[in-house]
């Protein structure tokens, strides 16, 4: 499996590493009752901000880089 791209400067390796360091805790996390909630508020914003055709709105605090 290619995780990295030509234009990455990363190696893969340390990719993979990192994914199973942090695996562990961003699980956790969402098994939480803090996570839970969490995820649940921002469930309920996402279909808040949904348009009458179905897609969501730009997120504001995101900002995004083409």
């Amino acid at each position: 499996m290619k995780i990295a791209d030509e234009n990455s400067s990363v190696p893969a390796d340390a990719i993979e590493a990192l994914a199973r360091r942090l695996l562990p805790a961003i699980r956790s996390y969402f098994e939480s009752d803090e996570g839970q909630r969490e995820f649940a508020e921002w469930q309920t914003t996402q279909d808040a901000e949904k348009s009458t055709d179905g897609e969501v709105k730009p997120d504001d605090k995101v900002r995004r880089t083409a």
